[in-house]
């Protein structure tokens, strides 16, 4: 007995001093990973910015950056189209991990981590496939600098197109993008690509994507063209629909409004707002749910209208049983409603801090139960004869940033599909986690490029397609009634059309058309040949018959008080101005509108430009059946002694200077000016302070009216001269870092220019005068985005920065409109604007920054002498 344990503990220890050599060789067999990335050359497919540019490989030195934007190691971009840096191996080599750093500052620096990094394997750097689309973690908002590292783990996340399929990838090259923030930048710093060389055993393949469009079909349930009609709470009842504004909608109409042919073969049905004011995107209770379900099936509501519209179409076009394709919203609960209403019995919260996660995200699914059951119950009995339900819309434009959104798309997307429906969506270019839309059930995604509603490059349109293309969805096409009075919306209008030709999405796509409430109607019935135009070019759009359109208009012959216009004409102040134009291309499609300094100008409209001097901007535009022609005319409303003699003669007439010897003394001071203007300018620059003193002691003994006394005002500052104007001005930031809204543009002597901020309160602007310089006041001509407080700072190196006044330890409360800060004399070649605190959301923005020089005036003599 002895013996035989004896024997076996010899046994059982051989095996055990095997398996451990086993282990051994085997880890030593086994290749040790390293960073392959490390070194090595990689492209971009846009060149990173100046401000952080990319010089010796910064992205795979192995040095990482800091908690701070100076640091050299990041890389920066920012706009333009979504980033690609590829690098390649040079040879197929098996991966395990993939991994990207960025940086967040934001609002301090304008920094966002980018919303979602997608990273791809190839063999042959032209057919990609994606191994991991990941959304950020760490997502917006204010707060210091931060980190976060996008990462795929193939032993983790498997691979996109099977993430049952874990491990490592052989592969020769891997990519990684990023999208672009409309004002943000991106700044990455390092870049991992884990693995080892060969091939290691289990290692696979990543098989190309199939990239592209969505195309109508199954997943569309048919529908081609998805028209968005909105039907909530609208002023001026633009929600409620009639079968007369529907016909252009669903029809192709001609000049007199009968249908020709079809247009949208579909129509979403949506609301934003209820009569209570409260938004279908998770503010809405119960009642708001029960009033948009009312108004929509009601007798002769919104559904009720469009199967009368559809029926009417169809009975003209020979197709009495044509059906109308409708899909329906269904609202965002939401995740913070206390009380949304009593739904078979049960008052349902959606607050899980209230009653716990799951009996929330229980109460959430049941509601949309009961909005399903609902809009079938109201279907079925309405028995609509030319309409067909065939799809549901959710409403939130992205995937929810909590935990539980996605689970509760799925939970929706499973009911819509046992009802036999299809579920459709329309994510915002910026939306959270949209490429998971196939994840969650979605069967039809139109993405939205958004580049209707702000001012950016056409570029953005191709990137959205690219986008689009690369997660399988198709894009949404925008325009709304802007486009008929607004040569900047028009143009855009025509920027989609044209880009849809080229990215395919005409030809190729599944499409939607958001319109606002009423532009395809307005654009309908419209007389105007300009605005009908871009009615029959959706027509065309529609139809794949629509031909890029290029064509520019041609130039007005534009005057000024009955002479052909010049540019920078100077104009006296004291001479009323009007224009006028006239243009024909002959097409018949010839339109021309006018903006004065930024505001609509009628043809032939007097302007009076008295105590307006300095520069003025006239804008032409010309439309026609292509996009239009913006044609700038600046002209410089003047003055000189003798026109302000002249003013100030008429003001003592009209006793706008009450007192008869102040008067006097003003004009014989004009008098002296207009004798030394132009021939001994120093001593021109004497007598005008000395008027603009005396000029400020008949103000502040109420001797002058106010309209009087800006208009000379205006007239000292025009003739002292603006020491600031174009002379070199920076700023701390730019908003979106837009040229138009660049620091030159307040010191450019233009009142329709400006420099505007990004949105934060550490921010300045300032200007070099070139050489010290004497000076005693600052004018800020504030936009709506003023200051709350501020500081004004001068300087002679640059470096060290004294402020102007010291009330209030240098704060200066910012006022509306034009700002005038007086001071004691200091001489400076550095004038700075050091931003406090921000009166509204966004930052500052200033049309014009004047710096001057008044003060020197000799003692004044009494009215009497």
């Amino acid at each position: 007995m002895g013996l035989k344990i004896k024997w076996t503990a010899v046994v059982m220890t051989a095996v055990m001093m095997l398996s451990q050599i086993s282990a051994v060789q085997a880890e030593e067999a086994k290749p040790k990973e390293r960073n392959l990335a490390l070194g090595l050359n990689y492209t971009w497919s846009q060149a990173p910015e100046a401000a952080h540019p990319d010089t010796n490989r910064k992205l795979t030195d192995g040095k990482y950056g800091a908690l701070d934007m100076s640091d050299p190691a990041w890389v920066g971009h920012v706009q333009k189209k979504t980033r690609e840096v590829v690098f390649d191996l040079g040879e197929r080599k098996s991966i395990s991990k993939v991994k990207a750093h960025f940086l967040q500052d934001w609002p301090t620096n304008s920094i966002l981590v980018p919303l979602s990094v997608s990273m791809y394997a190839s063999d042959d750097s032209q057919n990609w496939g994606a191994l991991s689309h990941k959304a950020t973690q760490l997502l917006w908002g204010d707060g210091p600098p931060r980190q976060e590292t996008f990462e795929w783990d193939g032993s983790r996340d498997g691979i996109q197109s099977d993430k049952t399929v874990t491990g490592m990838v052989y592969t020769r090259y891997v990519k990684v993008t990023f999208p672009m923030h409309t004002r943000a930048w991106s700044l990455i710093d390092e870049v991992e690509i884990w693995g080892t060389d060969g091939k290691v055993a289990g290692a696979v393949t990543v098989p190309p994507d199939q990239v592209g469009f969505l195309k109508p079909g199954e997943a569309t349930a048919g529908i081609n063209h998805l028209g968005l009609l909105y039907n909530g709470h609208y002023k001026d009842n633009l929600g409620d629909w009639t079968k007369e504004r529907i016909i252009p909608n669903i029809s192709y109409v001609n000049q007199a409004g009968q249908p020709v042919d079809r247009l949208f073969d579909g129509v979403l049905f949506l609301g934003l707002t209820s009569p209570a004011g409260r938004g279908y995107d998770g503010k809405a209770n119960l009642e708001d749910w029960q009033w948009y379900l009312n108004k929509t099936f009601a007798a002769t509501g919104d559904m009720q209208q469009l199967n009368e519209a559809t029926k009417e179409v169809g009975a003209k076009l020979g197709q009495p049983d044509y059906k109308e394709k409708v899909v329906l919203m269904i609202p965002d609960p939401g995740e913070y409603l206390n009380d949304f209403g009593v739904v078979n019995g049960e008052s349902l919260s959606f607050n899980a801090s209230t009653v716990g996660e799951a009996k929330a995200f229980a109460n959430r699914e049941k509601a949309i139960q009961w909005w399903l059951d609902q809009v079938k119950q109201k279907w079925e009995a309405a028995r609509y004869s030319n309409l067909e339900l065939v799809g549901m819309y959710w409403l939130e434009e992205q995937i929810s940033t909590s935990a539980k959104g996605p689970d509760l798309l799925r939970s929706t997307s499973a009911k819509v599909h046992n009802n036999g429906l299809k579920f459709f969506w329309i994510p915002h270019f910026l939306a959270y986690k949209s490429f998971m839309w196939k994840d969650v059930g979605i069967d039809a995604v139109n993405f939205q490029p958004n580049y209707f509603f702000e001012e950016m490059g056409y570029d953005r349109l191709e990137d959205a397609a690219n986008t689009a293309k690369r997660y399988g969805m198709s894009n949404e096409l925008e325009f709304d009634d802007r486009m008929l009075t607004d040569s900047v919306f028009r143009d855009r209008y025509i920027d989609y059309l044209n880009s849809g030709v080229e990215t395919g999405l005409m030809q190729e796509g599944f499409k939607a058309y958001y319109q606002g409430n009423n532009a395809v109607y307005n654009t309908a019935v419209s007389a105007d040949p300009t605005n009908r135009v871009m009615y029959d070019w959706l027509y065309q759009f529609v139809k794949g018959t629509y031909v890029k359109n290029t064509a520019v208009a041609p130039e007005a012959e534009v005057q000024l008080n009955g002479k052909t216009i010049q540019n920078k004409a100077l104009v006296p102040d004291t001479e009323p101005v009007q224009f006028a134009w006239k243009s024909n291309d002959g097409s018949g499609l010839t339109k021309v509108t006018a903006t004065f300094d930024g505001k609509p100008y009628t043809a032939g409209t007097v302007m009076n430009l008295a105590g307006k001097l300095g520069k003025h901007e006239l804008i032409v535009t010309v439309i026609t059946a292509g996009k239009s022609r913006k044609t700038s005319y600046v002209i410089e409303a003047s003055t000189s002694a003798a026109a302000m003699k002249q003013l100030a003669d008429r003001f003592a007439a009209e006793n706008q200077i009450t007192n008869a010897k102040a008067a006097r003394a003003l004009i014989k001071d004009l008098e002296m000016m207009t004798h030394l203007e132009g021939s001994n300018p120093t001593k021109f620059i004497d007598f005008l302070k000395v008027f603009n003193a005396r000029l400020d002691r008949v103000k502040e003994e109420h001797m002058i009216t106010d309209t009087a006394y800006n208009v000379l005002k205006e007239g000292v500052y025009y003739l002292i001269g603006n020491l600031a104007e174009n002379k070199k001005a920076e700023a701390s930031s730019v908003e979106g870092d837009k040229p138009g809204y660049a620091a030159e543009k307040a010191v450019d002597g233009s009142p329709v220019t400006r420099w505007a901020s990004e949105y934060r309160d550490n921010t300045w602007f300032q200007v070099d005068l070139g050489a010290p310089t004497d000076i005693d006041t600052v004018r800020i001509d504030w936009e709506y985005a003023r200051a709350k407080t501020f500081q004004l700072l001068v300087s002679n190196d640059k470096q060290n920065w004294t402020s102007v006044t010291q009330e209030n330890g240098g704060m200066i409360t910012a006022t509306d409109g034009k700002q005038t800060v007086h001071f004691n004399p200091v001489q400076a070649r550095y004038v700075k604007f050091q931003g406090i605190q921000r009166a509204t959301d966004y930052g500052y923005s200033f049309y014009e920054f004047g710096v001057y020089s008044l003060s020197g005036a000799k003692k004044l003599a009494s009215f009497d002498e």
